[in-house]
């Protein structure tokens, strides 16, 4: 299995400092993580083929995080821009979509219409077409998310450029990361403070949680018409559940224990049955197989230096459909 790794930041080490000088303890639902501004230095970032267990070529790029497949490519996010790569790391197109609502973009994927990403640092949704044209927009500060966790009210200026700022994550009231769009239109997204994944309707913009009791989920990703994957991040959990209506709640299917206490990422792969878990806290992938993940196929450990944000299966990029995982269950 062929994967394409992206590292958010080359400088961990700095990472973990800022963390420790500026992070909260605050009363909560759930313990709030962040700080309240981001970090000043560079932090590096690159991205990283894997080759059969091996690491074949690195890039950097700085703060590297979500990535999709492109009809001329691979589309990875920074903090800012949209860039484009080759599948084996040869050639970099930069900004190929940057817009003014762009801040700290976190995860991207396809929509029927265009793509959707998170621009964690805005709290917001949008949905870009390939030539950077906004099609939809959705402000968490607009339903209902108003206030950070340190109870300060968040009040944003939508027409103005972003681009330049930098939000901490104790600044934003959700730090939604990562969003993906149902097969009836509704689009799912993790919010990071609220410990939950919802369900928000694209014409009204109101939203239904489907999977609460989360500790700061991340990289919520649709499998087939009833069923998604979400990292339970603090807990160290991969989930597979069942959604069958975006109007009801979803329930937990499988549960992979993936031995970290921060799983920044996690997918899994119909086809070879295969869970790829993303351990940000020790910088390692680890693949295991079955939908119940039981058994251990591999590890790849990378540099400690490397906080890695998201893995890439890149066979799937060649794919034009998925079978549905319930197909893929009758076999095994």
């Amino acid at each position: 299995m062929n994967l394409l790794v992206s590292c958010i930041s080359t400088k961990h080490s700095t990472l973990k400092k800022h963390w420790a000088d500026t992070g909260q303890q605050l009363t909560c639902p759930l313990t709030v993580r962040g700080s309240l501004q981001k970090p000043n230095e560079d932090l590096g970032g690159l991205l990283c083929l894997v080759v059969d267990g091996s690491i074949e070529r690195t890039l950097p790029l700085s703060m590297a995080a979500g990535m999709v497949p492109s009809d001329e490519g691979i589309l990875v996010t920074t903090a800012t821009s949209i860039h484009e790569v080759d599948p084996q790391l040869r050639e970099l197109r930069r900004d190929v979509i940057s817009l003014p609502l762009f801040n700290a973009l976190h995860s991207i994927s396809r929509s029927a219409r265009g793509y959707l990403l998170a621009s964690t640092g805005l709290d917001l949704v949008v949905e870009v077409s390939r030539r950077g044209e906004v099609l939809w927009q959705w402000w968490a500060t607009d339903h209902g998310f108003t206030h950070t966790p340190t109870g300060i009210l968040r009040q944003l200026d939508k027409t103005r450029d972003h681009r330049q700022e930098k939000y901490g994550t104790l600044s934003q009231t959700t730090h939604v990361n990562a969003v993906a769009e149902h097969p009836t239109g509704a689009v799912l997204a993790s919010l990071f403070h609220q410990g939950m994944v919802i369900a928000i309707d694209r014409q009204s913009g109101e939203w239904q949680p489907v999977l609460e009791g989360l500790d700061h989920p991340h990289s919520v990703r649709i499998l087939d018409d009833e069923h998604f994957t979400v990292a339970d991040t603090v807990g160290g959990r991969a989930l597979l559940a069942r959604l069958t209506h975006p109007g009801g709640r979803a329930t937990i299917e499988s549960v992979v224990e993936a031995g970290t206490d921060w799983l920044q990422d996690c997918s899994y792969e119909p086809r070879s049955q295969t869970w790829v878990l993303v351990d940000g806290k020790t910088s390692r992938v680890v693949l295991r197989a079955g939908s119940s993940g039981t058994a251990e196929l591999t590890t790849i450990q990378f540099d400690p230096e490397w906080r890695l944000y998201e893995a890439l299966i890149l066979q799937e990029v060649a794919h034009e459909s998925q079978p549905s995982l319930t197909g893929i269950r009758t076999q095994s």
